[in-house]
């Protein structure tokens, strides 16, 4: 065997058991590998990963309490380090299928399963030294910025008849596309999958589809790579990128909980999904979705305050529209905004954030006393700071009205409307708590949408009808005539079959709009009328059941 240099290496081992760090420290020794540190925790191979670089790091997955292996790995690989290109072998005992998921999303040179030999680690490292002894000038090339260097030495290595052949071709692959070299990452993927149907060149030619705006030819061979391998989690994060060109966000939110079934422990899909789903304003799936993001987000460093306060704020609107579905999810979220100074750093916006954010949870709780004391302590915050943000400004309006001040917040909402004249920008931020647009953007968005949607409505397409006036209330989620129009096509929908889905929907969207309408507003007998049919048909329904 040619000498891969093992004494001038330096190893990391990762693991919060002594007795195998112990282990494993002598099989690396033996193996003559020069200098061998060792941790505990993920947090402390962090500190030493960012003080020195390494050559090979050996963790375990489950680490104890702090960082996993995999959040280790997701940190190393996505932030800039000494180790970003050290070769990782994730070590675990753990066979269950969400763990190993979430750990190949990123990657890992190799997983390796409990317990280890001496002969396992040694052959499995000599195969990964030995590669990336043969591909160092290209990974060097990369590591400089010369892609046109790497993609030289590529085409060197594949006519040479390299053993790693394999890999330069997908490289090569990876390169085009980077230099958004369509034809010529084309050219790599159909030669390869002429010869082989690999999982990895019909992935790259995905995503040269993709970048060909060919979404239907994507599309096709998606659905054939899922069929092969329905656990291809990168399958799934190109459909829903397809999902994204189409601006299609219920079949995003569908891809997304689907891949999200299959690997419970991604964060940025939990992420995803929540976000899509509220969009959607499916706000139990979005809770659900925000809540788990929040848990895995402890010790990760994809955790973000936004996605703390989005799964707040989707609390407090399920909770608009569903108390029961809500209640279980309102202890956290109060812990959640409590907590969000100590994780995300003290600033004076936060803090009132977090104020106002609680002020409602407690409301949602039954606790008005609190709900009281928290939004004075919020405002008296605010006072000692001058003028806040317009988003806080936009939160307090909420607050205001959650705790039944509707005078106080109509006044605060016409002083921004005011201050705000002329700011189409900030005018189309305000829009989201009107019944009504001020911003001429948004203005002519609904006169569109519902052009559009009318037009479909009197073609008797009323699924169409309805996604469009969705679409809008994505943006404007308390414009009365949005969603009344959106409501009277899901009713002639479900005229025509009967869904517990769509009915569903109906009723949270009267739930919502019945909070927000007054018996003045000059749609309130539209509300009514439309109310009235609804609940005939469900009458109607639940009759024809018993009979």
């Amino acid at each position: 065997m040619a000498d891969l240099g093992y004494y001038k290496m330096h190893a990391l081992i990762i693991d919060d058991f002594e007795n195998f760090r112990g282990t494993l420290y002598k099989m690396l020794m033996d193996l003559g590998i020069g200098n061998v540190d060792s941790s505990a925790t993920g947090e402390e191979a962090l500190r030493f990963c960012k003080a020195r670089s390494y050559d090979i790091i050996l963790c375990d997955n489950n680490l104890g309490k702090g960082k996993s292996g995999q959040q280790l790995l997701e940190e190393l690989r996505s932030t800039e380090n000494p180790c970003a290109d050290s070769l990782f072998i994730l070590v675990s005992a753990e066979n269950s299928k969400g763990t190993i998921m979430a750990a190949y999303d990123y990657e890992p040179d190799a997983y390796l399963a409990k317990p280890l030999t001496p002969k396992a680690l040694d052959q499995r490292l000599s195969r990964l030294i030995e590669q990336r002894a043969e591909l160092k000038g290209i990974n060097a090339a990369q590591k400089s910025g010369d892609d046109q260097l790497a993609i030289t030495l590529c085409k060197g290595l594949i006519a040479s008849g390299s053993r790693y052949a394999n890999t330069c071709h997908k490289l090569l692959g990876q390169l085009y596309l980077k230099k958004n070299d369509l034809a010529a990452a084309e050219s790599v993927y159909r030669a390869v999958l002429d010869n082989r149907e690999l999982e990895w060149a019909q992935l790259g030619m995905i995503k040269t589809k993709l970048a060909q705006n060919d979404l239907l030819g994507a599309q096709q061979r998606l659905e054939n790579v899922l069929q092969a391998n329905p656990l291809c989690m990168k399958a799934y994060d190109l459909q829903a990128e397809l999902f994204k060109l189409q601006h299609d966000s219920e079949g995003l939110q569908t891809v997304l909980q689907k891949a999200t079934d299959i690997s419970p422990l991604s964060i940025l899909r939990q992420q995803a999904l929540g976000d899509v789903a509220q969009q959607n304003n499916d706000l139990v799936t979005a809770a659900n979705a925000l809540r788990r993001a929040v848990k895995l987000g402890e010790h990760s460093c994809f955790d973000k305050a936004e996605v703390h306060s989005l799964f707040a704020q989707t609390t407090i609107d399920l909770f608009s529209i569903d108390k029961e579905l809500a209640k279980p999810l309102i202890r956290e979220a109060i812990a959640c905004v409590n907590n969000l100074e100590e994780n995300f750093g003290k600033t004076s916006s936060r803090k009132i954030e977090s104020l106002l954010l609680e002020s409602q949870l407690q409301v949602c709780a039954g606790d008005q006393r609190r709900a009281q004391d928290t939004l004075a302590s919020a405002m008296s915050s605010m006072g000692s700071n001058g003028d806040a943000a317009l988003s806080v400004q936009i939160e307090l309006v909420r607050t205001l009205r959650l705790l039944g001040k509707t005078d106080d917040a109509q006044q605060l909402l016409e002083e921004l409307l005011h201050r705000c004249a002329g700011n189409e920008e900030q005018l189309q931020r305000l829009d989201v708590l009107l019944d009504e647009p001020r911003s001429e953007k948004n203005k002519l968005m609904v006169a569109e949408i519902n052009k559009k949607g009318i037009a479909f409505y009197n073609a008797k397409d009323f699924t169409a009808a309805a996604d469009a006036f969705k679409t809008a209330m994505q943006k404007l989620p308390n414009h009365i005539g949005l969603r009344l129009n959106y409501v009277q096509a899901m009713i002639d929908k479900l005229k025509t079959r009967f869904e517990a889905s769509i009915s569903e929907k109906i009723q949270q969207t009267f739930t919502k709009t019945g909070s927000i309408i007054s018996q003045q507003h000059p749609q309130f007998q539209r509300y009514r009328q439309l109310n009235d049919v609804y609940n005939s048909l469900v009458r109607a329904y639940d009759s024809d059941k018993r009979g």
